[in-house]
């Protein structure tokens, strides 16, 4: 049976070329922190001091098949994401060689914006394993991915 894949496009990409997939993907948080620095003075005022504007990307996906060869678009699958997380959490342990750090692009509405990231956090849940269409074929396994990443 031949592959399908949907011409839309990816949502999000990492490292400019590692698209993630868009298979049971759930609503992509973007949240904008503000650090600052708000301090009351003497005669009553408040004065706020403006560091930077920094953001966090939630995004999550519901029985993600475990490679890029089992989604709906050829993008990245969750043990394809575990590996990603992996070898940048590793870079991230002390290592002197190496970055923990990687480049997010989100493209909608005709606008695609890219920062510098790196993972807070990630957790992988396996749902189903063990699924075949016929017996003979590769099994296959679902998870629930939800990964965390903070603007650097």
């Amino acid at each position: 049976m031949a592959a399908i894949y949907l011409p839309v496009g990816s949502l999000i990409y990492l490292n400019t070329t590692i698209k993630l997939s868009e298979h049971n993907r759930q609503p992509i948080s973007i949240q904008h922190n503000r650090i600052e620095k708000t301090q009351r003075m003497s005669n009553g005022t408040l004065r706020k001091f403006f560091v930077a504007d920094k953001k966090t990307i939630n995004v999550s996906w519901n029985l993600l098949p475990s490679f890029d060869t089992f989604t709906v678009d050829g993008g990245y699958g969750a043990m394809d994401l575990r590996s990603f997380y992996d070898g940048t959490a590793a870079k991230a342990s002390g290592a002197l060689s190496g970055r923990s750090n990687f480049d997010v692009t989100l493209s909608y509405g005709g606008t695609t914006q890219t920062f510098n990231m790196i993972f807070t956090g990630c957790s992988f849940e396996l749902i189903k394993r063990n699924v075949k269409q016929v017996s003979g074929d590769t099994a296959q396994e679902f998870w629930n991915v939800s990964l965390s990443m903070e603007e650097v």
